[in-house]
């Protein structure tokens, strides 16, 4: 993945348009003396979120976005923008000045945001299409969201199946796909990689809020970004759509925070509905772990007991639950549209159950889980982080933070409640979050303790211990993460970019192709090479459709898993071969050598099989029957 100096200059203006233009124009309203870098992160949210529910408007009122429409919407949120610096300059009396201090911590903040996007896009940079069986359904939706000029209300021309799907990521990526003119795939690699890095920000943003401390706020913002295996390690998954809804969490977090700090204050009220909504409409795990920290943020409030006087400490509480329970929920209600038309598609996988610990039948899924812990590196940062979560429980500032860790800790493990259609190893993923938060707490308590040490020297010595050792861990899993790609999930080579660039090329649009299928989790197939991205990519149907064909009638999902079934198994042109062809329509067959069960030497006596297309590995064959 490698792009010129005028494609990234054109693709930054872009992201820098998208995700901090809408979120400025109405923090720029709002008061509120935080720091250059927490409303940085602040508008990144609001963007995302304002985004997320302009789309659920327009769904709902049938509204085209059209180019136009979308320019003249940009140029009203610069128009609000300016406006609101003239209105804060003028008639507020506020003086536009700006000290070395903060115009340094300024450019130290954008520098540091910008090598760490830097960092995404090298981790990306063997990548030429994204990785992964997500990223093909991915691709797909931002490709209909772009030819629909909104949310579609299904999948058509290209699946018969309804949309009911978390869009937060997708409209962004179709915006910034409209706006660069550049292809879905691209927004995917490219704008993925920024999000992935703005996650940095928003546990910065929420370490702020927490502890008031840009220390620990800096120190858990390198964690996310360099010293922990997730979440970078999502690129090899594709898992665009969690991404966003991890960036928007922590600031929601915050921002539910700021409310119970500040129950009167209506902006930061309405920041906290606005990025609650975002949270809902771009990932159901960030909604959960959201409702958790709600949860356990009102428990902890009202269980506390700071005055004596009773019969004066619980009205006073109740004041303070109320606008965070309120914000909260008014977010989720904003959302309820969209979450409806979700729950009427997927209700029937919900589910609560028990998995009892001495069950056996869980050992090898427990394996898997220390798998995606267990790099030495990351490992040992969620052990610093395990013990910051102990001293945190002891200690106000982080108490609720920890909790919230904890019962993140104990939803990784494969025994207990489950609450489907949310798996151990989805909270396993996301232990990033809080271990950062907790590490960097961790690491500066230490620090505090070691400028308290008598003796001049050993204070120093431990304090250049303390710091060298996270310095340290930062690199160690800097240097473990540049080749964060797991091969394994790779479809797509150059001959395989090749060979679907020249299927875009020289074969009609109504073509259909067969490739090689196999299982991937239960009764759902997967791809193996570039074949299974021709429909996102070339918009030519394939006997297995993306993974979204799961959400059409229950009788073409049926055929297509038995379809699929049956390809996962071909060896040769055979009856079974010749039976699916005439089932499917099939008009032309994609393989590619050494992936898959059918490979080209098998079809050599195969006179209905033209060979049309042969380079690096890649055989594409007319079906001349």
């Amino acid at each position: 993945m490698t792009f010129t100096f005028a494609q990234t200059a054109t693709y930054s203006l872009a992201a820098l348009l998208i995700l901090l233009l809408p979120g400025a124009a109405l923090l720029v309203w709002l008061p509120g003396r935080h720091g250059f870098l927490s409303r940085l992160a602040d508008s990144v949210g609001l963007s995302v979120a304002l985004t997320a529910i302009t789309a659920l408007i327009g769904f709902l009122v049938e509204l085209r976005f059209t180019r136009q429409l979308l320019t003249g919407l940009y140029g009203f949120c610069a128009l609000v923008l300016l406006a609101g610096f003239v209105w804060r300059t003028i008639r507020s009396g506020e003086r536009l000045s700006i000290s070395w201090k903060g115009a340094l911590v300024g450019v130290l903040g954008l520098a540091g945001l910008a090598g760490q996007t830097a960092w995404r896009l090298y981790q990306a940079r063997e990548l030429l299409l994204p990785a992964w069986v997500d990223s093909v359904h991915h691709t797909l939706i931002v490709r209909v969201i772009m030819e629909n000029g909104g949310l579609p209300a299904t999948l058509d021309p290209y699946l018969p199946a309804e949309f009911s799907y978390h869009y937060g990521f997708h409209v962004l990526a179709a915006l910034f796909a409209s706006l660069t003119r550049v292809e879905p795939v691209v927004a995917l690699l490219w704008f993925g990689q920024v999000l992935n890095a703005l996650i940095a920000l928003s546990v910065y943003r929420l370490a702020m809020e927490v502890w008031n401390d840009w220390r620990r706020a800096v120190l858990a913002a390198l964690l996310v970004g360099f010293g922990l295996h997730m979440p970078a390690y999502y690129l090899t998954w594709g898992r665009y759509t969690l991404l966003t809804g991890l960036l928007l969490l922590p600031l929601a977090m915050a921002a539910l925070l700021r409310v119970l700090r500040q129950p009167v204050d209506r902006a930061s009220v309405l920041v906290a509905v606005l990025l609650t909504t975002g949270v809902a409409l771009s990932h159901y795990t960030a909604l959960l772990l959201l409702g958790f920290f709600t949860i356990i943020l009102l428990a902890g409030h009202l269980l506390q007991s700071r005055l004596p006087d009773e019969s004066e400490v619980q009205p006073r509480r109740w004041l303070a639950a109320w606008p965070v329970a309120l914000s909260a929920l008014g977010g989720v209600l904003i959302a309820v549209p969209w979450l409806v038309r979700v729950w009427q598609q997927s209700s029937s996988q919900a589910a609560l159950s028990f998995v009892s610990p001495l069950s056996s039948s869980q050992s090898e899924y427990w394996d898997y889980i220390l798998y995606l812990l267990g790099p030495a590196h990351n490992a040992t940062w969620l052990a610093v982080a395990g013990l910051g979560l102990v001293w945190a429980l002891l200690r106000k500032p982080a108490r609720l933070l920890a909790v919230w860790g904890l019962l993140l800790a104990f939803l990784t493990l494969p025994w207990g409640l489950r609450l489907a259609p949310f798996r151990p190893d989805h909270m396993a993923i996301v232990l990033f979050l809080p271990a950062s938060l907790l590490a960097a707490d961790l690491v500066f308590n230490l620090v505090e303790l070691a400028g308290r040490l008598p003796g001049i020297w050993l204070k120093r010595v431990t304090l250049a211990a303390v710091i060298l050792a996270a310095l340290a861990g930062l690199g160690w899993g800097g240097w473990q993460t540049r080749d964060i790609l797991n091969p394994g999930t790779v479809f797509v080579t150059r001959a395989d970019l090749d060979a679907l660039n020249w299927v875009r090329e020289n074969t009609p649009p109504e073509a259909r192709f067969m490739i090689n299928t196999t299982g991937w989790m239960e009764n759902i197939y997967r791809g193996v090479d570039g074949g299974y991205w021709l429909l996102s990519y070339a918009g030519r149907q394939t006997i297995l459709p993306p993974v979204m064909y799961t959400y059409a009638a229950s009788q073409f999902v049926a055929q297509t898993e038995e379809w699929a079934e049956q390809s996962s198994k071909l060896t040769t042109c055979d009856d079974v071969f010749w039976k699916l062809v005439d089932e499917f329509g099939a008009s032309y067959l994609y393989l590619r050598l050494g992936q898959g069960s059918l490979q080209p030497d098998a079809l050599v006596n195969c006179p209905q099989l033209v060979n049309v297309y042969r380079r690096g590995g890649v055989s594409i064959y007319e079906i001349a029957r």
